[in-house]
């Protein structure tokens, strides 16, 4: 009993090793260690990135070791296509070392039927999917880039009709002047040109078939446009067929030579080639288009010119009952002449809308189409198969009935004409 009232007495205490309290003061320590060492080498592990001297970059060009990270894949096609291209040798050859001006020769370096070809799947390798155009697209400056390469300087001239000249020969009518108007006696000099109550337009949209992203765009406007087909487009057929089945009428744009120094295409006409041969190789071309109406020149600024090489063009026209348009890439194209030694019916053009790819520059050219349609009854404007061109029909297409203009296949304006 009193052993048991001791014990309860003297409790023995808590105990708490002291190796406890060590431990945890060496870690407190290690801790502070390691962080007293980190932050003395952190710049061995953590690199500062390298300021660039702004007054070294030229031309506001990044630095190389910018360019050299990006990633290949993320290059378009377009500008592979054109790097490609762009690396052609521009050296003049030793004929051209020896002419007296070298500066009038033309150094515009020569496209061969392998760039024509590489740059066509290029194109139709740039978007998978055909989908509607943003008002601006990082493909529009790759688009201009690739018509230089297969289509010439196109002139910004309005072309205007003949007939409304104060000669007498040339004027619509003349009449002699009588006092009293019901007295007035007409003579008709030429056959009077009425295209309905509303004024006419024909869009016809060259180069269709090349690139054929931008000519499904084209043809989801489903309006009664023109669609001019180059001859050496990819599935030709397909790309034609879904133009008619949208209300297009087809045309064949042939290829012929121009005064740049182009590659004019794999079926090109050439002004070097004799007569038998143009009219050979045009037979052919005419055979990838059956049922059409009509044809016109892509590019042509030489061939046009010459009045042996148009006659040839027009006696095979003639032979098939085809109008020529006249895209009139020079004022010097005697195609008005020969057609009219053949008997082939003729029209050209007024207009061409999208020489800059530039959506209000475009809707100024259609204004400007729509003042001539008013004056002549009838315009003719060449577009062609460019992202704002697109932009710019869809939006004018649709206003086109509240303006009082009526929109025509070319076939239509050609039979008033002829």
């Amino acid at each position: 009993m009193t052993k048991n009232k001791k014990q309860e007495k003297t409790p023995s205490p808590a105990k708490h090793p002291k190796h406890h309290l060590s431990w945890g003061w060496k870690v407190g320590f290690s801790c502070f260690f390691l962080l007293i060492l980190f932050y003395a080498c952190h710049p061995l592990f953590f690199k500062h990135p390298e300021i660039v001297d702004s007054s070294t970059i030229v031309n506001d060009e990044p630095p190389a070791d910018y360019l050299a990270e990006i990633p290949t894949d993320s290059i378009s096609p377009y500008e592979d296509a054109e790097a490609s291209l762009q690396n052609v040798s521009t050296s003049p050859s030793p004929d051209e070392a020896a002419l007296p001006n070298p500066s009038a020769v033309d150094s515009t370096p020569q496209t061969s039927a392998d760039d024509i070809a590489y740059l066509i799947e290029a194109l139709n390798q740039s978007e998978s999917d055909s989908v509607p155009l943003p008002e601006t697209s990082f493909a529009e400056q790759s688009d201009n880039q690739s018509y230089q390469l297969y289509e010439e300087d196109l002139p910004d001239n309005i072309i205007e009709d003949d007939f409304n000249t104060e000669a007498d020969e040339d004027s619509p009518y003349i009449h002699h002047n009588q006092k009293n108007i019901k007295d007035i006696n007409i003579d008709l000099r030429h056959k009077p040109r009425y295209f309905g109550p509303l004024p006419v337009i024909a869009i016809v949209i060259d180069d269709m078939g090349v690139n054929v992203n931008r000519t499904h765009d084209i043809i989801s406007l489903q309006a009664p446009l023109t669609s001019s087909f180059l001859t050496y487009g990819p599935k030709l057929q397909q790309q034609i067929a879904e133009a008619q089945a949208a209300g297009h009428e087809i045309m064949a744009h042939v290829p012929m030579e121009p005064h740049k120094n182009l590659y004019t295409a794999p079926d090109g006409l050439t002004t070097a080639m004799s007569d038998e041969e143009i009219k050979t190789n045009f037979e052919q071309m005419l055979k990838k288009f059956p049922g059409i109406k009509g044809v016109n020149n892509h590019m042509g600024s030489k061939f046009t010119e010459d009045e042996q090489k148009m006659s040839d063009i027009m006696e095979i026209l003639h032979q098939h009952d085809l109008f020529f348009l006249d895209s009139k890439t020079t004022p010097k194209s005697v195609g008005k002449s020969t057609a009219q030694k053949y008997d082939v019916d003729y029209a050209h053009r007024h207009v061409f809308l999208d020489n800059n790819n530039d959506k209000a520059y475009i809707l100024n050219q259609l204004n400007i189409a729509e003042r001539i349609a008013r004056k002549n009854g009838y315009a003719v404007a060449i577009g062609h198969p460019k992202s704002q061109t697109y932009n710019a029909l869809k939006e004018w297409l649709p206003q086109a009935p509240s303006k009082g203009i009526k929109i025509v296949h070319m076939s239509e304006i050609v039979e008033v004409l002829n």
